[in-house]
């Protein structure tokens, strides 16, 4: 019988140890995402993103040319070593690093403009405690995102915010971004991401209702709106027509099923699932223009989400154009050497006042890296200190070495990962506004979704170029609409009809099929 090699697994964070059983040759990234062990490979286990970060305390870990391009040589010898580069072939003792994103402040804040007075009315009751819950009814919305995922417990039938549970998405160890997930879907990983998935949202639906006092026979429904390629790991479903020719989601339309056939619990639960525009352009954003009220809107709207995926919309109640920008991460802290997530410590914002660059971090924590806010106000207080040139060039001072910050390097690559990921947001922009035949001032309103566009500086991402100059005056941050529109469905029946006219009503927009989009591109490429 093979002799199993054992992962002695130090959580400092969580002061807790685990024993990890795995046969030699055996990944070790692999094997702690399989053990439930939450570390993060943002490049699907590449060795290339340097995050999946764990120290080798007792034994030994071979060291790889990734590990020697990620860590110093001191670092080396300390034990650093990268997760998924490495094979066990004895027992070990490991520390998780404690850079992980296990503290992730997730936008849950739906919108409340006033101009659109049927959408305004989502709001949070007093703690519900005073309630009799037996004698009431319930329902939970979940957004499920690429890299957080949101629950809301919501009253029946006024759809009243009651409590919020939030997470990542603890399948970013197989990558940050779709194209990941979907590879390693591919490559015979699909149960495991379904499997991760499913047991995080499971806990979110019951830490819910244990923190309330509700029994889980008490929650009438749940509506779950997602990315296509989110839905599709969800259920199970097939991931090979995603990412290549005929792109076409395994099924498409509303998908209603029972909890016990995803979830594994005796209580048949009826759950909805938002239908996506396209395998490009999912339920999260036709659940996003529900909520920003495009459908209803006389004058046409611009609807752009910086997540993980950068989805933008023009269009109003007769015609919407839509279409989805290969942005990448970077919004969210993503391919950024000193990137992070939306974790305490996080630099979410810079200035540079009288030759001194001051920053602000998540809850006043020691720095620990810069978040996708960071990141754009950085280079925007960069930019205007001359540091930066318009091409996206640092000074020959800092070309070599990076920008210093709280101990850390801002690199020249760095600064390239935001330019691919701003261009594309706008020469998208630029392509749907020719597309639909309008010019910028004709625009009436601009959405900007997202936890990271509810926190972004919009003069800022303006002064880089992220959001066209003429368009701030008319942006307003909604948060997480995808919550948002799962909560509509939930509060009137009706809104399934909304959102099957807004399907009909919205037309794809293939970037790459544009003329001209290549050179669009790089022009936006500068600042």
């Amino acid at each position: 019988m093979e002799k199993r090699i054992v992962i002695r697994v130090k959580d400092s964070i969580n002061n807790k140890d685990t024993l990890v059983s795995m046969s030699k040759g055996e990944n070790l990234l692999e094997t702690l995402a399989s053990s439930k062990l939450s570390i993060f490979s943002e490049c699907g286990g590449r060795g290339t993103c340097g995050k999946c970060i764990v120290k080798v305390v007792e034994g030994r870990l071979k060291i790889t040319l990734q590990d020697k391009a990620s860590f110093s040589t001191s670092e080396l010898e300390g034990g650093y070593r990268l997760a998924c580069m490495a094979y066990p072939d004895m027992d070990c003792t490991i520390i998780l690093s404690s850079r992980r994103n296990t503290d992730y402040k997730v936008v849950t804040e739906t919108l409340n403009h006033p101009t659109n007075t049927e959408y305004s009315k989502i709001k949070e009751t007093s703690h519900p405690h005073t309630l009799t819950y037996e004698k009431k009814a319930y329902a939970i919305a979940i957004d499920l995102g690429t890299t957080t995922i949101a629950l809301a417990l919501t009253d029946l039938p006024g759809g009243n915010i009651l409590d919020k549970y939030t997470a990542i998405n603890p399948q970013r160890v197989y990558g940050a971004d779709v194209v990941s997930r979907i590879k390693a879907s591919n490559e015979g990983k699909l149960n495991s991401l379904a499997l991760l998935i499913r047991e995080e949202l499971l806990k979110g639906i019951l830490k819910l209702g244990e923190k309330n006092q509700i029994k889980i026979e008490s929650i009438d429904n749940i509506v779950i709106a997602g990315n296509t390629t989110m839905i599709h790991l969800l259920m199970g479903y097939p991931c090979n027509t995603l990412g290549t020719f005929p792109f076409a989601p395994y099924k498409d339309g509303f998908i209603n099923l029972l909890s016990d056939e995803i979830f594994g619990i005796s209580e048949k639960i009826p759950i909805t699932l938002i239908p996506g525009i396209s395998v490009f352009v999912g339920g999260d954003i036709t659940a996003g223009l529900l909520a920003c009220g495009i459908n209803r809107e006389d004058k046409p709207c611009l609807f752009i989400d910086l997540g993980t995926n950068g989805e933008i919309a023009l269009g109003n109640r007769e015609r919407i154009l839509a279409t989805s920008t290969a942005a990448g991460p970077a919004f969210e802290g993503g391919n950024i050497s000193c990137g992070v997530g939306s974790i305490p410590g996080a630099i979410c914002h810079v200035s540079y006042e009288e030759g001194k660059l001051s920053y602000k971090t998540i809850n006043e924590e020691p720095a620990v890296g810069l978040c996708g806010t960071g990141v754009v106000e950085l280079i925007s207080e960069l930019l205007k200190e001359g540091i930066i040139d318009s091409s996206g060039l640092l000074k020959d001072s800092y070309f070599d070495e990076g920008y210093p910050i709280a101990g850390m390097k801002f690199i020249q690559k760095d600064i390239r990962e935001l330019q691919l990921a701003k261009a594309a947001i706008g020469a998208g922009v630029d392509i749907l506004v020719k597309s639909y035949g309008i010019s910028y001032e004709e625009i009436d309103k601009v959405f900007i979704a997202g936890g990271f566009g509810y926190h972004l500086d919009i003069n800022k991402a303006a002064m880089i170029g992220l959001i066209p100059e003429a368009l701030t005056r008319k942006a307003i941050a909604v948060g997480n609409t995808s919550l948002a529109g799962a909560i509509y469905l939930i509060k009137d029946s009706d809104t399934k009809n909304k959102i099957e006219h807004i399907i009909l009503t919205a037309e794809e927009v293939h970037l790459s099929n544009v003329e001209g989009f290549n050179e669009l591109f790089m022009r936006y490429m500068s600042f």
